[in-house]
């Protein structure tokens, strides 16, 4: 069985157009088949409207989450409630193209277990493109073992690397690195990204910032690793001038301190490294709380199965 999954929110002006495009090109293949969607809060029509599309195609199957917990944790819960012997993670505001559903299936029948859908270009432009850009590359300087770049959540992952997957307990997610990290056979399928079908994108500058700090801060000790060695290098120069200092004095020459605003430039320099550095071990340690108290990513409340049943 093949699984296609995606999460929603407030998509109800596209989300008929999605479900009637992943299942035309379902419907094409020799495999059985399932779309599943998780409702992750939304507030207008969207999941009366995936209701009344289950009507007229009963292999549509929905979760609805108890309020909107992100983009990440709907996927995670889309992930972890697929049936199938693979499963295709993509979004449904038509970014990611249905059409290459089949590319996916094809590399998976050759064996390949990971299959990455990378970006040869998208639709974003502007600053918020430029953000995007300047992330991947900062990414892939700061992680510590290789990601593909350009890649996000749409792919194909085979029921092993699903199943390993689900097994992380890790409540911070960054699933493109999660996808790299837990291995198997890996292809890539290539593509441009393309616009919004229909509404505006979801993820404001805050979701953005946190998705990235999630890739930055879950996978890598290099930023606590830069703050020591930046420490280092601050303590030997304060060293090396004390000891130039010094010796001045000790030769005779005055020594008149007469740089007021650089006095007060260098203290505020230090005090904004050291709060910078607080911070950064605070992003650190609030993870960690996260984690220890072990609450779930997501609650559901009600399932087409359990909808059905009453």
């Amino acid at each position: 069985m093949i699984s296609v999954v995606a999460p929603v929110y407030n998509e109800e002006n596209g989300i008929e157009a999605f479900i009637d495009a992943v299942v035309t090109v379902l419907e094409k293949q020799s495999h059985t088949w399932e779309l599943l969607l998780v409702n992750d809060g939304s507030i207008d029509s969207t999941l009366e409207r995936i209701k009344q599309a289950r009507i007229h195609h009963p292999e549509v199957r929905w979760v609805n989450l108890s309020r909107n917990y992100g983009h990440q944790a709907a996927v995670t819960a889309a992930i972890q409630h697929a049936s199938g012997d693979a499963v295709i993670v993509m979004d449904a505001d038509m970014q990611d193209p249905p059409h290459l559903i089949d590319a996916f299936i094809q590399s998976w029948e050759k064996g390949n277990q990971v299959i990455f859908a990378r970006r040869t270009d998208r639709a974003e432009k502007g600053i918020r493109r430029l953000g995007f850009d300047l992330f991947h590359k900062l990414f892939r300087y700061s992680i510590d073992f290789p990601i593909p770049a350009n890649i996000g959540v749409f792919c194909l992952l085979d029921r092993k690397a699903v199943d390993q997957l689900n097994r992380l307990p890790e409540r911070n997610r960054f699933l493109p690195g999660l996808y790299s990290w837990v291995g198997f056979k890996q292809d890539f399928v290539e593509y441009a990204r393309d616009a919004r079908q229909a509404g505006e994108p979801k993820q404001t500058f805050k979701h953005l910032y946190t998705y990235a700090l999630d890739g930055v801060l879950s996978f890598s000790y290099k930023p606590i690793r830069l703050l020591g060695s930046l420490g280092i290098f601050t303590a030997v120069g304060a060293f090396i001038i004390a000891l130039y200092f010094t010796f001045k004095r000790l030769m005779g020459y005055e020594i008149a301190f007469t740089g007021f605003t650089t006095l007060v430039v260098l203290i505020g320099g230090l005090g904004g490294l050291i709060l910078f550095a607080i911070a950064l071990i605070g992003e650190y340690i609030a993870r960690i709380y996260d984690e220890v108290k072990n609450r779930p990513i997501y609650i559901v409340t009600e399932t087409s199965e359990t909808d059905e049943n009453g």
